[in-house]
């Protein structure tokens, strides 16, 4: 499968600091070859958040839309979210739900290879063949429903391209790829990382789809996958990377990211210069983008006493019980939205 079949529409955010291509007309408008069905009910789209290890959550939130009887139309998904995300389009996720509630943090590692590959500790071909074969079964974006869109950036050139034609498998794994540690992917002269990089609820994309009813789910703790703490480190090296060797920057990054200790950075120069520019898009979006997402309603859970790093079976149980409940909670409000988009 060639990656023209992936890439589909590009975003430019034009960050001052780098050199972006003009995005072209053809590219902004192949969104609109994708066919929407007519439908007389107002149709209902998600935005999925970046999640991390809290991505059980919406496997207990479409659940119970599900049993509610709401039709879901649209989907746009940001890293862990397309994982979810995609199961649920390919009819897989109570299959994917049995298998992730299972999996204790061993099994999380063992999804991923020390092979080190362009720019990144480890790759993520182990994720995206078990996805493929147990959850996706090589489907293809238009061979299922919802319609989806999975978000990347293009680091190279600043934008965010929406991934919805080609294999949905290989679209996710694109999506799950955090700049550094796992391995980003190459296409032509592009350089694709996680969509989180510049924001992590991927409502814009979701927008294209004009969806009558639209809902975000925000589970991320900040606006895009880094933290503050870590974007203030990387001002700091900006100004100080003249006077500084490239041992010093690498220990200074090992002080951020103590697991796995920013390993050889300064014997990996491909990874440094992806984790940098990765910074500085996810910098200049901090600073310009705004919160309110502009959607119907916009649902941030309230994960308090929650580890946000322990992957124990334990704590996917009990974000998928979070998830169950959020769902319930705001399945009035989603009810209402709907019923008084068909009564305009």
């Amino acid at each position: 499968m060639g990656w023209s079949q992936i890439l589909l529409v590009k975003q430019p955010i034009n960050p001052p600091s780098l050199k972006l291509r003009r995005t072209s007309r053809r590219a902004t408008l192949q969104i609109k070859l994708i066919k929407m069905e007519k439908s007389s009910n107002p149709t209902l789209g998600l935005a999925l958040s970046g999640s991390g290890n809290r991505t059980t959550f919406y496997i207990g939130f479409l659940e119970v839309l599900n049993e509610a009887g709401i039709k879901i139309d649209y989907i746009s998904a940001c890293s862990g979210g397309c994982l979810v995300a995609a199961a649920y389009a390919c009819g897989t996720l109570a299959e994917f739900k049995q298998r992730v509630l299972n999996m204790g943090s061993k099994d999380f590692k063992d999804l991923m290879t020390k092979d080190r590959g362009e720019g990144g500790l480890y790759k993520l071909d182990i994720l995206e063949q078990i996805l493929n074969e147990n959850f996706t079964k090589g489907l293809h974006f238009d061979e299922v429903r919802p319609i989806m869109a999975f978000t990347a950036v293009d680091i190279e050139n600043g934008e965010v391209v929406d991934l919805c034609i080609g294999e949905i498998a290989r679209a996710a794994r694109i999506s799950c790829t955090t700049p550094g540690l796992f391995e980003s992917i190459k296409w032509g002269n592009r350089i694709l990382v996680d969509g989180g990089v510049l924001s992590m609820v991927p409502v814009a994309s979701l927008k294209k789809f004009s969806p009558g009813v639209s809902v975000s789910l925000n589970l991320a703790l900040t606006r895009n996958i880094f933290t503050g703490a870590q974007m203030n480190a990387k001002k700091m090296m900006n100004v100080l990377k003249k006077f500084l060797l490239i041992h010093e920057i690498s220990e200074m990054l090992k002080s951020i990211w103590p697991e796995n200790g920013g390993e050889n950075f300064e014997q990996s120069p491909k990874l440094f210069s992806v984790l940098g520019k990765s910074l500085d898009l996810a910098i200049y979006a901090n600073k310009h983008y705004m919160d309110d997402d502009g959607c119907d309603l916009k649902i941030t859970p309230d994960f308090k006493n929650c580890n946000r790093v322990n992957l124990s079976a334990k704590t996917m149980k009990k974000y998928y019980e979070i998830g169950r409940q959020s769902a319930k909670e705001n399945l009035p409000r989603i009810k209402e939205l709907i019923e008084k988009k068909m009564s305009v």
